[in-house]
């Protein structure tokens, strides 16, 4: 047998195997965090969302996004840091992501994610918000300012914060094993076979400079692996497509808002690396961005959590002036 035979029978049995393999339960944190939440139908589906009291009543509401291929818990670490800044802080699980329905035959969009976003802030009778977001969260987000520049929105956002994101589809570049996920044939055995335990911690490390705990790796699992998560991955990897579909809306929309904008950086990102600075400055009018220290990757609320805000809080103080 030759090395390639060989090599795709053993592919197709370890496939098999996992595919059969039962999820891994949610880690202690992880079914703390689910429980601090609470579920919203949109259409015929469940959203998980977080609706917390701050402790600031006076600054109103900020509306959170995530990123791919996580979830609303990328955000723990800095939760009450936002608590002290907001009267409210709302998060949810975008569709097809950690505690919300992951439909595996749904054709994902970013649009779809917005109108989430929007229905759940009118749910809670929210009709004007801060937005802070991170990665596939920074697409979503600028829908949603691409709909408040027109008027067509049906949330004022107040200020935009973004986090290392692929805004920019010159400057992104996305994983090998991304494009391999999207393919529709192939995609949801690679993605079974990427979330082979092991798989997975050792490659979703790589996006991160500082690098999380083996605890918070199986926090992360078994987010991801809840009701079959992974299967998703490659309709939702579409948002690939639909960044270099919808650039001129999307970077359109930064470039002529009237809304108070940041980014916040980690330089030690190999999705977004740091050529994005200077395309950043050089593409955004009057462009406001914090970059954080060199050893701070693709998540950076996560990685440096305190420093991520002390960032925001500070961009949250320039709006007085």
């Amino acid at each position: 047998m030759g090395w390639p035979l060989y090599t795709a029978c053993v592919t197709v049995l370890l496939a098999v195997v996992l595919m059969v393999l039962p999820n891994p339960p949610l880690t202690d944190r992880a079914r703390l965090w689910k429980d601090r939440g609470s579920f919203f139908k949109f259409g015929n589906h469940d959203i998980f969302y977080i609706d917390e009291k701050g402790r600031n009543p006076d600054k109103g509401t900020v509306l959170i996004f995530h990123g791919f291929p996580t979830s609303s818990f990328d955000w723990y670490k800095v939760l009450d840091d936002l608590k002290d800044e907001f009267g409210q802080v709302v998060m949810y699980d975008l569709l097809g992501f950690g505690f919300s329905d992951k439909p595996l035959s749904h054709a994902f969009t970013i649009s779809e994610q917005t109108d989430i976003g929007e229905a759940l802030l009118l749910k809670l009778g929210v009709t004007q918000a801060h937005i802070l977001s991170h990665d596939y969260g920074d697409t979503v987000a600028l829908e949603l300012l691409a709909r408040h520049n027109k008027g067509d929105g049906r949330i004022n956002i107040q200020s935009l914060c973004l986090s290392n994101g692929g805004i920019f589809p010159e400057t992104n570049h996305p994983m090998p094993i991304q494009w391999i996920m999207k393919n529709s044939v192939v995609g949801p055995v690679i993605s079974k076979l990427f979330y082979f335990k092991f798989i997975f911690k050792m490659r979703f490390r790589n996006v991160f400079g500082v690098p999380p705990s083996d605890e918070e790796m199986d926090d992360f699992f078994s987010i991801k692996l809840h009701k079959d998560g992974n299967l998703a991955d490659s309709r939702l990897l579409n948002y690939i497509s639909e960044r270099s579909m919808y650039r001129d809306r999307w970077v359109g929309a930064l470039q002529t808002t009237r809304v108070r904008v940041h980014m916040i950086y980690g330089p030690a990102d190999v999705i977004n690396p740091p050529a994005f600075i200077q395309f950043y400055k050089n593409n955004v009018p009057n462009p406001s961005i914090t970059v954080l220290e060199s050893n701070v990757g693709h998540y950076p609320q996560f990685e440096a959590p305190k420093d991520f805000a002390v960032a925001y809080k500070t961009f949250l103080a320039s709006l007085k002036h």
